[in-house]
Parts: structure tokens; sequence; C-alpha cells
């Protein structure tokens, strides 16, 4: 269904005020966009607001998130934590499925089909999220790649299982645990196949094209196609758009230009953003409190046996790792993090909807998912960075702490010394207190500028980083100044876009050095461990 333009610039306002109150409220823009879209359902804000459309989820949505997952992913990283991303996609989901469909039907008295019809609903974690949390978590590297992978690949086994557990359901008959197994296997080999053969169609066509605006079109043609066409041959869509985005984003590191790579990256970046955006305010529009009352017991009770599905299906699989396979071994307290960023979103609430209105219990499932989906994006949303630091995951780096406190001494001092040269030359101050102060701001500035340089020689990897971060701001300076002489015509286009392809260039390799001194870094720490 098409939003009205007044409607959709409603949103996009709430959306912009949400997002700034949230930066200043140093709360997590996912939990503020659903909080503001349950605060706008329940005040009337914005009537006629339409319902969240599971179609436009799954054919729209989804296709676009998994993809960008994928385009953005290190790829050296999946391949490094195959076993554990492998495991908990696949035995994992199977565990979490059964173990939730088992507690939903002793706890809810749910019958055994509507039971693990909800444990799938409720199995999928919310990729959007996740891949928020981590990209940004200053946690050890291998926890991270292992946690985004698992999220990128979980929908897709978790998918599979639900069209096969809710064909099932709604035939009558009795759910089969091996012919579900081998129906999940077929469609995820078979998804990851399809998604393969299109992403190097797609990475064959962009080194060809040499035009970043149609190499942008290939991108989003494969995103959708990917997805499309592995469900109308009945496979996972959701594989094989994020195995389409790893094929491509192979492609755009290796062959393709550095100004189209730029480009590319921007464009998914900010169509995943206004992706999120509306499925975060989705949650909360479509959010009815009275319609949850009736079932809050139910919600608690679905609240715990999650918890519980999630535990099982995390914690065996990494003792079976331990066992069998110990070079591969989890730390404890990282799988304490699986089960904390279980987070739950909009993908399980367009699952619910989409059921046929013959499901049985259909509506206390629905409701049910929308329930325990709002607990998990608050709740867990808003506990996430404490637990992390709790278990002592945030990784401080002392000497850029330190580094960062001298650089602002720094700046303090410079610009307190600058303003009170203003003051004097304005005859504000007299000549008596100005020389006392600017002698004070002089030492001030003198020490903070000796102990930057005692940092960066005694650290030397910190004081490349360091030097790598202020060549970026260079670079975006250059950038920005030969923008503006190419609007002003002081130079001539074909000039300007040569030298910003050289600009990208160097930006790349910056982006390359820092990236692989952190892999590095980790890698070391892992081996270390």
């Amino acid at each position: 269904m098409l939003l009205e333009v007044p409607i959709l610039i409603g949103l996009m306002v709430a959306a912009i005020a949400l997002a700034i109150a949230a930066k200043r409220a140093s709360v997590p823009y996912n939990v503020a966009l659903v909080l503001g879209g349950l605060l706008i359902s329940v005040a009337h804000l914005l009537p006629g607001v339409p319902p969240l459309n599971p179609q436009v989820v799954f054919l729209i949505c989804l296709p676009l998130l998994l993809f960008e997952g994928g385009i953005m992913a290190d790829l050296n990283g999946i391949r490094a934590n195959a076993v554990p991303i492998g495991l908990l996609s696949t035995l994992g989901m199977v565990l979490a499925i059964g173990a939730t469909g088992a507690a939903m039907h002793w706890m809810l008295h749910l019958a055994w089909g509507p039971a693990l019809l909800l444990g799938s609903i409720l199995a999928v974690t919310d990729t959007v999220s996740i891949l928020y949390a981590f990209r940004r978590a200053p946690v050890p590297g291998r926890l991270a790649g292992i946690i985004q992978g698992e999220s990128l690949f979980n929908d897709g086994t978790a998918l599979v299982a639900y069209t096969a557990i809710a064909a099932v359901v709604a035939g009558g008959a009795a759910p089969s645990l091996g012919s579900l197994g081998g129906h999940v296997l077929l469609a995820s080999v078979g998804g990851a196949v399809v998604g393969l053969a299109l992403g190097l169609l797609g990475g064959f066509i962009i080194r060809r094209a040499e035009d970043p605006l149609a190499e942008i079109m290939v991108t989003t043609a494969v995103a959708l196609a990917s997805y499309v066409l592995a469900e109308e041959v009945h496979l996972s869509g959701a594989i094989s758009a994020v195995v389409a985005g790893l094929a491509v984003g192979v492609t755009l590191r290796r062959e393709v230009a550095p100004q189209s790579q730029v480009a590319i990256h921007s464009f998914w970046e900010y169509a995943t953003f206004g992706v999120n955006t509306f499925l975060f305010l989705s949650v909360g529009l479509d959010t009815r409190p009275e319609a949850l009352q009736g079932h809050l017991p139910g919600v608690g009770m679905a609240v715990v046996a999650v918890v519980l599905g999630r535990a099982v299906a995390i914690y065996l699989p990494f003792l079976l790792l331990r066992l069998f396979k110990p070079a591969e071994t989890i730390p404890l307290r990282w799988q304490h993090v699986f089960l904390v960023g279980n987070i739950k979103g909009a993908l399980s609430i367009g699952l619910a909807l989409g059921l046929p209105e013959s499901t049985p219990a259909r509506e206390q499932i629905v409701s049910i998912a929308f329930g325990v989906t709002l607990v998990s994006m608050v709740g867990q949303g808003l506990m996430l960075t404490g637990a992390l630091k709790w278990l002592g995951l945030f990784q401080q780096d002392a000497v850029a702490l330190e580094m960062a406190e001298q650089r602002g001494k720094l700046i303090a001092s410079r610009a307190a010394h600058v303003e009170l040269d203003a003051l004097h030359t304005q005859g504000l101050l007299p000549r008596a207190a100005y020389e006392h102060l600017r002698s004070e701001y002089q030492v001030n500035i003198a020490r903070a500028e000796r102990e930057l340089r005692r940092i960066s020689e005694q650290h030397l990897a910190e004081g490349a980083k360091d030097l790598l971060s202020m060549r970026r701001r260079l670079i975006d300076a250059e950038r920005t100044a030969l923008q503006g002489a190419r609007r002003n015509g002081l130079i001539p286009e074909a000039t300007a876009e040569e030298m910003l392809a050289h600009l990208d260039a160097r930006m790349l390799d910056l982006e390359k050095v820092l990236h692989g001194g952190h892999a590095g870094k980790d890698s070391k720490e892992h081996k270390a461990s």
C-alpha cells in the first residue's frame, strides 16, 4: 500500500526528530524509533498510516538489508569463522525453534504445530539491530564477525523453516523433523547457488559498465532478483541475497574503480538507513497496546521461552564445538553476548502478519509476536551496551584514550589562546593580565604537544593510526575544495573528475590500511588467548 505524500513527509520529520533526540539522550537509534512510533500510534499524531505490509518487508526491505550486509561484510572474517557461523545458522536454528516451540507448547498450552510455528517466528533475529550495534561496538573483532555472520545467515534458515512449518500447520498434518531438516538443507544450499550465480553475473556486468550510476543500478537489480528468483523456485531468498552481496562485494573490492566503490557504498548506506527507519517506525506504529492487554501473561511467558530456546541454541552447539573442534572454541563470556544480543525485529512481525487467516491460533500468535518483539527491541536494545561493558568486552585502548585526552587539552588551550588575543586586541584585557594568561596557556599548549609527541614515539602503531586518520580528514578537505571549485567554474569538469577519482583511490588505500591493522591486531589477540 502506497503512503500519501503528507503522511510520508510526517514520518520523515518524525524520524529526523527521533534521530536527533536519540543522539542527545545517548539512546540507540532503533529503540528511539520504535518508542517514537508507538507514541505516534497511541497519540494518533499521524492518522491514516497504513499497517505494515508483509509483502513490502519480504520483497523489498529484506533483500536490500541482507544484500547490503553481504556487500559490506568482511569475507575473510566469515571464511575464518565459517565453522561457528555455520553451526549456529543450522544446528543452532533447529534447536532454537524446537526448544522455543516446546516451551510455548507447555507454558502457553498451544498445539505442537502453532507452537513450533511461533518458535520459528521468534527464532529470527533482527539483522538490522545486530549489524548496527556490532559495527560500532569496540568488541573483539572475532566476536563481532561471528555475530554479524550468524545474523546474516540466520534469517535464511529461519525463513525456510517458517515456510515449511506454516505449510504443515495450514494443512493440519503433524510436523516431520526429517522432512523439515531436508527441506531446510535443500533450500539453503539451493539459495546459495542462485545467489552466487547472480552475484557473479552482476560482478561481470559491473566490471564492464564503467559508470557509477549504472553500477549502482546493477547492484540494486541483483539484490532484488537474487531474493525473488530463489523464492520463485522455493529456495531460500534470504541466503541467496546474502551470498549475492558477498560475491558482488568481492568484485567491488578487487576490480572496480575507487570512485565507483565510494559511490556504491554511499548509495547502499543511505538505502539501508531509509529502510531501517521505515521498519523501526513500523514496529512502533503497528503495535496496539490495547490488543496486547489480553495477552500480557502469554507475552511474559513467551519472552522466557525465547530466552530458554536461544540459550539451548547457543550453549549446546558451542559445547559440541569445544569437544570436537577445540581450536574453534568460543570463550564463555562471548557466548553470553549471543544470548543478550538476540534482538527481534520487524521481520518477526512481518512473518506473523503474513500467516493465512485460517492458521490455528493466529490471533494469539500475532499478539505474542508483537509483544515479544516490542520487549526485545526496547529492553535488549537498551541493555546491550551495558551488558557488553559488564562482561568486560568493550576494548578500551588506554593509549588511544590518553592520546585523545591530550588532543582535547591542546584543542581547548589553542581556542582559549585565540580568544585571549582577540580580547587583548579589542582592549578588553589589561596588559599584565594578558601576559599572565598568555604564558599559562602557552605552557598548556607546549605540554600537550610534548605529550602527544611522546605517545607517538613510544607507541608507533597508535601514532601511525593517528596519522592515517588525519590524512583521511585532509583528503575530505581536498574533496570539498575541489567540488566547490567545480561548482564555481574554477576548474573544468573533466579535471575535477580526474582529481576526485585520485582522492577516492587514496581514501580507499587508507581504509584498507586501517582495516588491515585492526584485523591483524584481533588475530594476534585471538591467538594469544
